[in-house]
């Protein structure tokens, strides 16, 4: 198949998933790489000498409308992969209808979407990369007892807070977490590396935690554009991506969570403030049970979860249409 891979617009984690998705694409199909910020004529231009059977995006939010509307009429099949549902959603339930094939990597997106009238949209989560998000010795700058990667959502500032309340455990926060600083500076067993780090690095913290703390975006977080306050049921791609590592986490609970991961077995999730800090006392001691349940998330992944997986699906999705 001729894919045309259409940027998102959007930086950071976004330029390595489209990385990763040319370079899993290219093994099998014939890929080229279109910046929607060119004039429409470069689309057209593109188009003509390389003749693509599918244009395929992440989002959708930020490519002009005109564009759609010329690959549609041109015949080309167009696909988007909705990254951010149902963060988006009051702007994705419109934008749907621009194109053929629609995944969101959310269940309660996809039941909005189905109730919309929309037929070809399908439940396609995030993935990991296991080239980069693998099992690796770490540096001492590394290591720690619990860490956080991500932006301080005020659950996740909470929940940090209770870890530094109620145990001695160090706690390592990756992410843009300084205006915080003040709340947690009567704690000695906390360290904050601010900023927003490339996945490989990521995959270090990971590697160099004996519990990942990982929580979810709240669907009333006040950037969201989600009016009709859908509550997100997916997990997010750093699930994938710390279970890929052979890394421990302790998940807030999402409903597709048992889809993807065995409970108890691959993955240990938590529902409240009480269970998370059970929970972390108690596997913080249990070394040999802790690291049997994150080597049985690695292979869950390996077999089930990787960006490989999910574009063969969504292709051979798309080309039983004919």
């Amino acid at each position: 198949m001729k894919i045309l891979l259409v940027t998102s617009g959007y930086k950071g984690i976004y330029d390595y998933f489209e990385t990763w998705i040319q370079d899993e694409l290219s093994n099998k199909h014939d890929i080229k790489f279109f910046d929607f910020e060119q004039e429409l004529s470069s689309l057209q231009e593109i188009v003509h000498l390389f003749k693509p059977d599918l244009a395929f995006t992440l989002t959708g939010l930020r490519i002009p409308l005109a564009m759609l509307v010329w690959l549609k009429q041109q015949g080309i099949k167009t696909a988007v992969w909705l990254t951010e549902d149902p963060y988006y959603i009051d702007q994705t339930s419109d934008l749907i209808e621009y194109f053929d094939f629609v995944f969101t990597i959310d269940s309660a997106a996809l039941e909005y979407y189905h109730k919309k009238g929309h037929k070809q949209v399908y439940h396609m989560p995030l993935a990991a990369n296991p080239n980069i998000f693998r099992p690796m010795q770490v540096e001492d700058n590394y290591l720690s007892d619990i860490c956080l990667v991500g932006y301080p959502y005020p659950d996740r500032v909470k929940f940090v807070q209770l870890l530094l309340q109620y145990t001695a455990f160090k706690v390592l926060l990756v992410g843009e977490w300084r205006s915080f600083a003040r709340k947690f500076r009567r704690y000695q067993n906390i360290i904050i590396h601010e900023g927003w780090v490339a996945p490989s690095i990521a995959a270090k913290y990971y590697n160099g935690a004996k519990i990942i703390l990982n929580t979810h975006r709240p669907p009333n977080q006040m950037h969201n554009k989600n009016k009709k306050g859908i509550s997100g049921k997916s997990i997010n791609n750093r699930t994938f991506e710390v279970a890929s590592c052979a890394a421990f986490q302790l998940i807030d609970y999402k409903e597709d969570l048992p889809k993807h991961f065995s409970e108890n077995e691959e993955i240990i999730s938590f529902r409240s403030m009480e269970e998370l800090l059970e929970k972390t006392n108690y596997y913080m001691k249990a070394d040999k049970e802790r690291k049997a349940i994150a080597l049985k998330a690695r292979e869950r992944v390996l077999k089930e979860h990787t960006y490989q997986q999910r574009l063969e699906k969504m292709i051979s999705i798309i080309e039983s249409f004919g």
